[in-house]
């Protein structure tokens, strides 16, 4: 039990050091938005930031999922990007029992969906007899 409070701890401080870095990083701070402007304002770089994570833990996820099931779930990038935002977040944000119990709702939801999408697409890949 000591060990898994001394782990969720080491999490969520590397992940707190992550966003912060996020702040004062002009290089992770920026916006790759379509037009390419600097994002201005506390909230912008934290958007950016979080978008930034999800792309980049969705295209991991998907990679993962293909070379698991076989099955190419590109269109499902963001959703499951953002999934994995917010595994980390309840991961950061677990104190917080309010949210917690909201989180968790959009959680499960969410990877129920993706599971079910999943599963559909990989069964359409099995040959018929």
């Amino acid at each position: 039990m000591f060990h898994s409070r001394k782990l969720l701890a080491g999490i969520s401080l590397t992940l707190a050091v992550f966003v912060l870095f996020g702040f004062v990083s002009p290089v992770i701070g920026q916006s790759n938005g379509v037009k390419g402007e600097v994002a201005d304002s506390v909230l912008d770089k934290l958007l950016t930031f979080i978008d930034s994570a999800a792309e980049i833990i969705g295209k991991g996820l998907v990679r993962l999922v293909d070379m698991v099931a076989g099955v190419n779930v590109s269109d499902l990038e963001k959703p499951l990007g953002y999934l994995g935002v917010l595994t980390a977040s309840l991961i950061v944000f677990g104190a917080i029992k309010a949210a917690q119990k909201i989180i968790w709702l959009i959680l499960l939801l969410g990877w129920g969906l993706i599971i079910v999408r999943i599963v559909l697409e990989a069964l359409d890949k099995v040959p018929a007899n």
